[in-house]
């Protein structure tokens, strides 16, 4: 299975990974390695290259514009090969929203996370549709709160990872 190709490294737009690395916490071992002047795509290479596969997942998850870490999400876990009919339902409606970035999709993927579960790489792909930052993360009548800006990356991270150790 392809997880990471240069198409997806080429995504990364960020001049060096400094910015990228304030959204989350890498592993001690990318934590000695990594030097915050790199680029991305300078990153990724190292990490790979030191056999710490997941740092570069989770360089990538967060340093991607929203909407191409979700579509990147969805393109590794549609190559499951047992989804549930649930899990289809959810892929199907974040594909949707892709497709047609809307309230309705973005609520209803939410909804569909939650009754699958975050135990599973598909919950964590539909929370990520459900904090991408274009509407509120608490009840309508609330009022309104945002997601924080690394909300989509740790779900593409968690997404990815799980579908991992689903295929070991």
């Amino acid at each position: 299975m392809e997880i990471i190709n240069a198409q997806i490294i080429s995504e990364l737009k960020q001049q060096t990974i400094g910015t990228i690395l304030s959204k989350y916490q890498p592993s001690k071992e990318a934590q000695e390695i990594l030097e915050v002047a790199w680029s991305p795509q300078h990153a990724v290479q190292q990490l790979l290259k030191n056999e710490l596969e997941r740092d570069a997942i989770q360089l990538i998850a967060h340093g991607l514009p929203v909407m191409v870490a979700i579509r990147w999400g969805g393109r590794v876990l549609k190559q499951k090969q047992d989804m549930t009919t649930e899990g289809e339902k959810l892929l199907h409606c974040v594909e949707n929203w892709l497709q047609s970035p809307n309230e309705t999709l973005r609520i209803r993927s939410q909804q569909l996370a939650e009754r699958i579960g975050l135990d599973t790489d598909i919950g964590w792909l539909g929370y990520a549709v459900f904090w991408s930052g274009t509407g509120s993360i608490v009840a309508p009548e609330l009022p309104v709160v945002m997601p924080p800006d690394n909300m989509v990356g740790h779900a593409i991270n968690a997404a990815i990872l799980l579908s991992m150790i689903d295929r070991a």
